[in-house]
């Protein structure tokens, strides 16, 4: 009650702002879920079959000061595949910032990413279930326009706690070309540094209570090329498996990150190649491994192609970038590589409209390594490849066939390591073809219609799914789908969904009805688990 208060407290202050010709803003957004049981999928709904995880913000901006508080209540705790310790409700998150030309100041919680997030990243996703933001204080200062410095202490978040230790860091951008009036080629540059101090027990006499990780970057960017170059570097640090402290053994890590590309009218390439050593990073060392990227202080993305497809998401890349002496892996390497072009239109193959073509490829391996598992210590290669864990060749053909229609046409072929990234099973050899059919009416209403087929000889063998979307007008559409292992010699099961969606102005509500399949959601290369379950889905979200 006394959090209630306070938050009902603030937002009345921030209102009575608003009429001193501040800029009042903010929003609510809720999910909810009511559980059925599934005897065919054998899915028992939990005691609260009705859960609701609600997030309202209020924010208030006047001059050089903006302030702001968010408000999060799970009732009576978060869904099903977010953090259990999610649940009750509370005054999550409060800033106040003051801003000038050349700082900046933010005390409260903030949010900020360092270089490419290998080093530091703190953000909000609700769909994954993530915000680690930090509660303390945070100075930038711009030096003119050749780069600036940013600064910050403080506690991260931990579900509606703080952890128990002390992040710290500083990071620098420079523009190195700007710096010395060179104006042909843009030269960036960055460095660093985040330090995590926590008290801890332990037996080996070499585990410090702080842990510091390093980052350099380098930039280029020249005509229609780029390239960027970043390397991380973490001290030694014990590890962690099922809430247990592995100090017997201290290990350090380290990342090599490389981005490059060009890119002009009408065709674009880009590659990233990539090696994880032992690169993990938790605000406290018990959250290592944990299932719902609680404490998680950096961003390491699956670099794979990120596919809409619900077929193509059966199997979904997961960066491995720690340590398993059971498994035998301490990290990854590979790459992954994009090409697009458009045919020109009023040629053979381009049409009357042209034609959309683009090729991905990504492959990554772990790192090849002997381990002597009586001492707990390995020895891993820098550039040859291991064991293979994952491989995507895919093509994807985007086609306007007139005014009213547009077609899309992808075909993937995926080499997925059940083994090596699930723990079970064997290798995955897979073909996906997807067919997207996209029609808009003369009355501004439209339809579109996606057929799915994977095709492979492991696992759960072959599927077949659909998806048919009408849209009444711009506020209203509705949409059905299915998903159906029809090639599965015990279980043949119809994943389907339901549902319809309504928008007016800044509001937006979503209902479905439907049976989800367990497995890995994933935003932005990042991913949970989401269980197996059935029932009723209400999304709702509204801004001001």
């Amino acid at each position: 009650m006394k959090k209630i208060l306070t938050f009902i407290l603030v937002s009345y202050s921030l209102l009575n702002l608003q009429a001193q010709n501040g800029h009042f803003y903010g929003g609510y957004e809720a999910y909810l879920q009511y559980y059925q049981n599934d005897t065919i999928t054998n899915f028992t709904a939990p005691h609260d079959k009705f859960r609701a995880m609600n997030f309202l913000s209020a924010n208030y901006a006047y001059k050089f000061l903006k302030a702001g508080v968010q408000y999060e209540a799970f009732v009576p705790q978060s869904l099903l595949g977010y953090s259990p310790e999610l649940k009750g409700n509370g005054l999550a998150t409060y800033y106040i910032q003051l801003k000038k030309e050349s700082w900046d100041i933010t005390a409260g919680y903030f949010y900020d990413q360092f270089g490419s997030g290998l080093v530091f990243r703190s953000w909000e996703d609700r769909q994954l279930g993530i915000n680690n933001a930090v509660r303390g204080i945070r100075f930038k200062y711009k030096i003119d326009d050749i780069g600036d410095i940013t600064a910050f202490t403080g506690n991260q978040r931990i579900n509606f706690k703080l952890s128990e230790s002390t992040l710290s860091g500083i990071n620098a951008d420079i523009s190195l070309s700007k710096l010395i009036d060179y104006q042909d080629i843009n030269i960036d540059a960055g460095f660093s540094y985040v330090n995590r101090y926590q008290e801890t027990q332990s037996v080996n006499p070499d585990l410090k209570p702080y842990v510091g990780s390093f980052s350099s970057r380098l930039g280029l960017d020249a005509n229609n090329f780029y390239t960027n170059f970043e390397y991380v570097y973490k001290e030694s640090d014990a590890r962690a498996s099922n809430n247990v402290l592995l100090d017997q053994v201290l290990f350090d890590g380290n990342a090599w990150l490389l981005n490059f590309g060009y890119a002009k009218k009408g065709i674009g390439f880009n590659a990233t190649l990539r090696r994880l050593e032992n690169i993990q990073m938790y605000s406290e060392r018990l959250l290592e491994g944990n299932s719902y990227n609680t404490g998680i202080m950096n961003f390491i993305p699956g670099l794979s192609k990120q596919h809409d497809f619900s077929l193509a998401n059966l199997y979904v890349y997961q960066a491995q970038p720690g340590i398993s002496f059971g498994e035998e892996k301490v990290g990854e390497i590979g790459g992954q590589a994009d090409l697009f072009f458009r045919i020109k239109r009023k040629t053979f193959l381009g049409g009357r409209y042209g034609t959309k073509i683009a090729l991905n490829f990504s492959r990554w391996h772990g790192l090849n390594a002997r381990f002597d598992h009586d001492r707990k210590i390995y020895r891993a290669d820098f550039a040859k490849p291991g064991t293979l864990y994952f491989q995507d060749i895919n093509m994807e053909i985007r086609k306007k066939l007139s005014r009213s229609n547009k077609i899309t046409l992808n075909y993937i072929n995926l080499i997925y390591n059940k083994l090596k990234l699930e723990g079970e099973g064997e290798t995955v050899h897979a073909g996906i073809v997807v067919g997207d059919w996209e029609h808009k009416f003369l009355n501004d209403q439209s339809m579109r219609l996606e057929l799915q087929h994977l095709n492979t000889r492991q696992d759960m063998k072959n599927w077949a799914a659909a998806t048919f979307e009408y849209y009444f007008s711009q506020s209203f559409s509705t949409f059905a789908t299915d998903m159906y292992n029809y090639g599965n010699d015990d279980e043949k099961i119809h994943y389907f969904n339901l549902g319809l969606n309504f928008t007016h102005n800044r509001t937006r509500v979503g209902l479905s009805y439907g049976r989800q399949r367990g497995g890995l959601l994933c935003v932005g290369g990042v991913c949970r688990y989401v269980p197996p379950s059935k029932g009723f889905t209400v999304n709702l979200s509204t801004s001001f």
